[in-house]
């Protein structure tokens, strides 16, 4: 399970932001936000952005 954080810094990397524009926005260093990203690729089982944007996507269309 991801941390509210860890969702955030997940759902603007799918949407295609940079870890640098993440940083800028959250106010956190790009390499926290990689670091973040290292913890989420494999909670969720992905190894890629592409992968990441599919699950997070596929999450929200998910009925609650």
């Amino acid at each position: 399970m991801l941390t509210p954080q860890e969702l955030q810094i997940a759902q603007m990397a799918a949407d295609g932001m940079t870890n640098r524009e993440i940083g800028e926005r959250l106010y956190l260093s790009h390499r926290t936000v990689s670091t973040h990203l290292r913890r989420i690729f494999p909670k969720l089982g992905v190894t890629s952005r592409t992968q990441l944007g599919a699950m997070v996507r596929s999450r929200a269309s998910r009925p609650v």
